[in-house]
């Protein structure tokens, strides 16, 4: 199974052949490949497994002979093999359960076996519980990072706030020095000068 996979496997995307396209050194890659590749080289393009001129059709290459040894079925089919999870254990199974005791996903063999016993459930449950909880994550972590910049921002206003206060309040101690204490220099001295200190102190 392993190897029919490979066969249907193409060199330049290692992706399951899409619009297969046969080269006439006998070599098959994805149409969209042999696009990219025609785009780079013009007319003439090399293969990209052995370096063989291929001249492209008047048409374009799509025009270039479909390989119709590889069905859209069995391309298909190969695309799914690819996307199932193999047990580490035994790599010609697929990965069926998981084991909730071990942490590790497993086949059938493995929970009549080694795991006989375990708390086990299946693949495709362990995986949306995985998700659900990752989303569950990123969604604290979004509402947590909204608080902190929301937090943030506040304290800035809160500063702000505090400097207007503290330079209105300075203004203040001027008129009143200028209004009531600059008659007595000695009043002036004892009073204005601690509250010009403090003003300065808290900058």
């Amino acid at each position: 199974m392993a190897a029919t996979q490979d066969n249907m496997t193409c060199a330049v995307c290692t992706e399951v052949y899409t619009s297969p396209r046969f080269l006439p050194c006998h070599h098959t890659f994805c149409l969209e490949c042999l696009e990219e590749l025609a785009k780079r080289h013009g007319d003439t393009i090399p293969c990209p497994t052995c370096r063989a001129p291929v001249t492209v059709p008047p048409g374009g290459v799509c025009d270039l002979q479909v390989n119709f040894y590889f069905t859209e079925e069995a391309l298909e089919r190969a695309r799914s093999e690819g996307s199932r999870s193999m047990c580490p254990v035994h790599n010609k199974e697929c990965a069926i359960f998981f084991c909730t005791q071990c942490d590790q996903a497993i086949c059938i063999r493995c929970k009549l076996t080694k795991h006989e016993g375990h708390v086990t459930e299946d693949l495709s449950d362990a995986v949306a519980r995985c998700k659900q909880t990752i989303e569950h994550e990123l969604d604290r972590l979004d509402a947590a990072l909204a608080y902190n910049t929301f937090t943030k921002f506040n304290l800035k206003l809160s500063d702000e706030h505090l400097q207007e206060k503290k330079v209105a309040l300075a203004k203040q101690v001027g008129n009143l020095y200028t209004t009531y204490v600059a008659k007595d220099s000695c009043v002036s001295h004892s009073l204005y000068v601690p509250l010009f200190g403090l003003l300065s102190s808290s900058a």
